[in-house]
């Protein structure tokens, strides 16, 4: 890390992850080759407990890449503020189990943690030889000191270090959050060059427009110049959705290119501050390609698509999918911090590298980054505007790719969101070129 006292550096390199819905999870597992019977007693073959709820999977998965740094590279001060967590964890024996899980096995902070009063939920997740069912709890309610006493400990941490270089929005909101929750906790964290991955749909009018302000505002130095971006992950039926769509065939079928076209016309035509907050639109499908939708000018404008391919994992036997989605999100964010702040350094080193800086992604897995990024973009060295586009729709490509990768290596693990780096560094290698529809 830097010795320069700036205190903009504090923060400024950090993923705030916004996961205010945790819980404890536990896993029942079956006897082998056991199904859940509805009806009949079951008796477990093995019980584990763990870390649950979005946003700490994206933690966990997170600090799954982190483990990866080389120790002579990584020191506590670099850890401890690489991925914070600003959270609600109930007091009781629970929220004490997931707290410590997250600080001895995942060393993640616990800064922007408020231990509240109602006690931590807990999801089970039952899991038979090919099928698992998940039965959640509902969350106990977050009083108005709770959320002001983590909105106090954001501020005092931004007020010190400055913005966050990346936050990620995740899923739901425990009762008695407001439904401009994420709004108000995202202009307290993010600037003009942060990185935003949002991955829920709850109280998205109120955040796309936080969104569109905070990039709408000029630089400390005056300039007007956008240097962060936003994106929003989610499934190709929630983007129907949200636009208004019907989609033709079940949930679990490939959704058309058609209907991709259509929700986002209808999207933004529905959401009127998209345009203005938003680059990207992440899009999952299951089993199916992934595809990555540039946010059109206008409800009426052309835009771009990328399709990503999918990875087969019909090959790998027992797959546990739940986390997987975290798992992606967290992959995507990593992977285009590394990217982004590759790509800004350049241009101002004019090709200098910059020893200081300390991201989730590893420089390891970073060189795959950029080397696969150089090869998948056309534009080579961007001159033109529309060439510089199409390299920033690589750049955001290639990180989602890598967040795919990283979420299929998580179905190979039985808990949410673990995963081997290796694996996901080997399904990211074996992706061919997304296509460009």
């Amino acid at each position: 890390m830097s010795s320069s006292p700036t205190k903009v550096d504090a923060l400024s390199q950090s993923v705030v992850v916004i996961g205010l819905n945790a819980a404890l999870q536990k896993r029942f597992i079956l006897p082998p080759n056991k199904n859940l019977e509805p009806g009949n007693v079951h008796r477990a073959h093995q019980c584990e407990t763990g870390v649950g709820g979005k946003g700490q999977d994206v933690g966990v998965a997170m600090s799954c890449l982190l483990s990866q740094a080389p120790q002579t590279t990584l020191n506590s001060n670099d850890k401890d503020k690489a991925v914070l967590l600003a959270q609600f964890l109930g007091m009781g024996p629970e929220g004490d189990a997931v707290s410590n899980t997250l600080r001895t096995r995942h060393g993640l902070s616990d800064a922007l943690t408020i231990r509240n009063a109602a006690p931590l939920r807990t999801c089970t997740t039952i899991v038979g030889a090919d099928e698992a069912t998940e039965l959640v709890e509902t969350s106990g309610e977050v009083t108005d000191d709770e959320m002001k006493a983590l909105q106090s400990k954001v501020e005092e941490m931004t007020k010190e270090g400055g913005k966050a270089g990346c936050v990620c929005i995740m899923g739901s909101m425990p009762p008695g959050c407001a439904e401009d929750t994420y709004a108000d906790l995202t202009s307290r964290l993010a600037g003009k060059r942060s990185l935003v991955l949002i991955d829920s749909v709850i109280g998205l009018d109120p955040l796309l427009g936080a969104l569109a302000t905070i990039y709408d505002t000029n630089n400390d130095d005056g300039s007007s110049k956008k240097e962060g971006g936003a994106v929003l992950k989610l499934n190709a039926a929630e983007l129907c959705k949200l636009a208004g769509v019907t989609k033709g065939a079940g949930e679990a079928d490939q959704v058309t290119m058609e209907e991709l076209t259509a929700s986002t016309q209808g999207f933004v035509t529905n959401h009127a501050n998209a345009i203005g907050a938003l680059d990207y639109l992440c899009i999952t499908d299951g089993k199916w390609p992934g595809y990555l939708i540039e946010i059109p000018k206008s409800a009426s404008a052309s835009f771009r698509t990328w399709q990503l391919p999918a990875v087969d994992l019909s090959k790998e036997g027992m797959l546990y999918p739940i986390g997987a989605g975290d798992t992606v999100a967290a992959g995507t964010l990593a992977a285009w911090q590394y990217l982004h702040h590759q790509s800004t350094t350049t241009a101002a080193t004019g090709g200098g590298g910059d020893n200081n800086f300390f991201g989730v992604v590893p420089s390891k897995i970073g060189t795959h980054l950029a080397d696969r990024k150089a090869e998948w973009s056309s534009a080579g060295a961007p001159s033109s505007s529309s060439s510089l586009e199409e390299d920033e729709g690589y750049k955001m490509a290639t990180a989602f790719a890598f967040g795919l990768a990283c979420g299929s290596a998580s179905c190979l693990q039985q808990e949410n969101s673990v995963f081997e780096v290796d694996d996901a560094v080997k399904f990211f290698g074996g992706m061919v070129k997304p296509v460009v529809q």
